[in-house]
């Protein structure tokens, strides 16, 4: 998986051949087909541990007791501190994907997981907070991932002129009037 990941890193999702990969893990194609029965299932395994350092980094912000702003700030520097092209991946993996219907199935589980990650972490936000949610958790933490995924990208696009804080607070600052007990809330310390 970490060849895979390097290769589309390095060379796009159209390199990513199970030739290519087994060349840059150094083992012979076969010992790839053994754990993997073909390359579909090979980039859903690289879609799903792409986010198991921002899952990892959110925990740990969240059993620190931070809010909400900080929990993402951590999701956020997970992004930064990461090559640049195992950021892009995922955004080619997902076009790569809906340009075939055959894989369109990908892109659809990718955002279910981003979807799922981000309604874990607004029920736990909730929880903490007792915050009263205009809509459901679901809802609010889909917006959480399409805010999420949308800053990143528009990070990747313009660094420069992309400024990921005032985004967060912001968006902090409209989920604030919703959980009186948030750090975030106005009024609060």
């Amino acid at each position: 998986m970490e060849a895979a990941t390097r290769v589309i890193a390095k060379e796009g999702i159209a390199a990513a051949t199970i030739r290519r990969i087994a060349e840059e893990a150094g083992v012979p194609g076969g010992l790839v087909h053994y754990w993997f029965a073909n390359k579909d299932a090979l980039l859903q395994e690289v879609l799903a541990a792409d986010l198991n350092p921002i899952q990892n980094a959110v925990a740990t912000a969240t059993e620190a007791g931070d809010g909400l702003l900080e929990q993402l700030r951590a999701a956020f520097r997970v992004i930064e501190q990461d090559d640049r092209g195992r950021q892009i991946t995922p955004y080619e993996m997902t076009t790569w994907a809906l340009r075939k219907p055959e894989f369109a199935h990908l892109a659809r589980e990718q955002y279910a997981s981003y979807r799922q990650f981000g309604t874990e972490g607004m029920s736990a936000w909730v929880a903490a907070t007792n915050a009263r949610l205009p809509a459901e958790t679901p809802v609010a933490g889909q917006f959480i991932a399409a805010l999420f995924d949308g800053l990143v990208l528009a990070w990747l696009a313009d660094p420069e002129n992309t400024d990921v804080d005032a985004v967060l607070r912001l968006a902090c600052d409209l989920m604030a009037p919703f959980a009186p007990n948030s750090p975030e809330s106005p009024g609060t310390s």
